[in-house]
């Protein structure tokens, strides 16, 4: 599938969620946000993902680092007075981002985490060797629910997408190396 075709299916499912034209851009998902007061909205701003969306001009988001702080809290949503899915629109275009395989590093370095250990991040030695100072037990890492982690990674195609994800990142190192050459020669 392509991006354009990619694009105008999440159009029809946030047409379908509500009337796209229902957004009347009053703010209040950036209110409500956690983020966007955390962080400020000059840096996360979820209005700006409707109104990218809504012009056509998603695929500018795909590759902003800011797509990815979103914490699916869902609070633009219970304050917005139009019911205007943002959270939901903001995952569809990270599910579309990392199909393309665009997805930040430390995102998939707890997608490997979880799927090796079950924990996004990975107990330290450090760690453990604290837990014994208390007397209590190193942190498990339980194998068999790795295996079974695995597993649904398969089914679900993810270790698909995470191999797409590597693949585009080592093209773009071997593209930056070949520039970097061009540039010393």
């Amino acid at each position: 599938m392509k991006l354009d075709e990619h694009l105008e299916e999440i159009s029809i499912k946030l047409a379908k969620r509500v009337d796209t034209k229902s957004c009347f851009a009053c703010g209040t998902c950036v209110a409500a946000c956690p983020v966007s007061r955390l962080i400020g909205s000059d840096n996360y701003h979820p209005r700006r993902v409707v109104k990218a969306t809504l012009e056509g001009e998603a695929t500018r988001l795909l590759e902003e680092p800011a797509l990815w702080f979103c914490t699916s809290c869902h609070a633009c949503l219970e304050h917005c007075p139009q019911k205007v899915p943002v959270s939901e629109l903001i995952q569809d275009l990270q599910n579309l981002a990392s199909s393309l395989g665009i997805t930040p590093d430390d995102i998939v370095s707890e997608v490997e985490n979880i799927l090796t250990s079950g924990w996004a991040l990975a107990p330290s030695e450090q760690a453990n060797k604290t837990r014994e100072k208390l007397g209590l037990q190193p942190i498990p890492i339980d194998e068999r629910s790795s295996n079974d982690l695995q597993t649904i990674a398969k089914v679900t195609e993810l270790l698909k997408r995470l191999d797409t994800i590597k693949q585009r990142k080592l093209k773009e190192a071997e593209t930056q190396n070949a520039i970097e050459e061009e540039g010393e020669a």
